[in-house]
C-alpha cells in the first residue's frame, strides 16, 4: 500500500506495471479503486499511478482547497514527488476536470491527455449546485448505493462494486460539498483549444449526468472527435475496461511512436 508526500498530503495510490508513467484521476464519491479494472488491463511497457484525490480514499491531508486548479496542483505534486517530469495523464469525471487543467498548467509535462465523463467546460448548471444533496447522500449511505449504481448501469453488483460504493461513501463531506463549487466556478471553454498534447475523449451514450452533448462540446474544445460508448453510463473505466484500455492502448502507441 504505498503512500507519498507530496505538497501538505500523504498520498495513497495504487500502481501496476512499468515504464512510461501514466496518471490516473478518479471522480467525486470514488477513489483510486475505480481505476483497478483498467490497471489490471495497461500495456507493457508503461507504469499506472492511480492516486486517492484530497479528501478521499486512504490520502490523508487538510480540507485546504477543493478548486479544480488546486486538485490539479495536487497531481503535479505528486508527479514531483514520483519524480516524473513527463507523463501521460486520464481523469474521469471530476477526475477528467483535473487532468485537463494539469494539461493547460503544466502543458510541457503531459504527454497525452485523455478524459472520460468529461464536465462541463462552461461551468456546471446551477440546477446541479446542490450541496443539500450531497450532504444527504453523506448521510444516507443505502441512497448514495442507489444514485451510484443508476451512473453506472451496467457494472455487475458484485463484492467488488460494494467495496468501491464503501470507498467511495467515505471520502470526507468536505469534499463532496466543495465538489460542487468546483466544477460549477470551473469554466475553462476557449482555454481547452490551448491543450497540444495528443487527446482522447471518451464518453457513455446512457450517461444520465455527462450527456453526448456535454462530451461533444469538450471534445469539440480539444479538438479531437467524441468516443461514445453504446450501453456505458457514467463510467466508461468500470463499465467497458477492456474498450477504454484499447483505445488508450491506441492512443499511448501514437505517441510512443511520434
Amino acid at each position: 500500500m504505498p503512500f507519498e508526500k507530496a505538497g501538505d498530503l500523504r498520498v495513497h495510490y495504487l500502481e501496476a506495471g512499468a515504464g512510461e508513467p501514466v496518471l490516473f484521476v478518479h471522480g467525486n464519491w470514488a477513489s483510486a479503486g475505480w481505476w483497478e479494472p483498467c490497471l489490471a488491463r495497461l500495456p507493457v511497457g508503461y507504469r499506472g499511478i492511480a492516486p486517492d484525490m484530497r479528501g478521499r480514499g486512504r490520502t490523508i491531508g487538510p480540507d485546504s482547497d477543493y478548486s479544480i486548479a488546486a486538485l490539479a496542483a495536487d497531481q503535479l505534486a505528486l508527479a514531483d514527488a514520483l519524480g516524473f517530469e513527463r507523463f501521460h495523464i486520464v481523469g474521469h469525471s471530476l477526475g477528467a476536470a483535473v487532468a485537463m487543467q494539469a494539461a493547460l498548467d503544466a502543458p510541457s509535462r503531459i504527454v497525452t491527455l485523455t478524459v472520460i465523463a468529461p464536465p462541463w467546460a462552461d461551468g456546471m448548471p446551477q440546477a446541479l449546485n446542490r450541496p443539500d444533496r450531497q450532504r444527504m447522500l453523506k448521510a444516507q449511505p443505502q441512497l448514495l448505493r442507489m444514485a451510484l449504481k443508476a451512473m453506472a448501469p451496467s457494472v455487475p453488483d458484485d463484492a467488488f462494486w460494494r467495496r468501491l460504493v464503501d470507498e467511495g461513501y467515505a471520502q470526507r463531506i468536505e469534499a463532496a460539498v466543495g465538489n460542487m463549487l468546483a466544477l460549477s466556478s470551473w469554466k475553462p471553454g476557449d482555454a481547452l483549444r490551448a491543450i497540444k498534447a495528443p487527446k482522447l475523449v471518451i464518453g457513455g451514450a446512457r450517461d444520465p449526468l455527462i450527456t453526448p452533448a456535454v462530451v461533444e462540446r469538450v471534445a469539440s474544445l480539444l479538438g479531437v472527435a467524441p468516443v461514445l460508448l453504446a450501453g456505458v453510463g457514467h463510467s466508461p473505466n468500470l463499465e467497458a475496461p477492456d474498450t477504454v484500455m484499447a483505445l488508450m492502448a491506441r492512443q499511448l502507441g501514437l505517441a510512443r511512436a511520434a
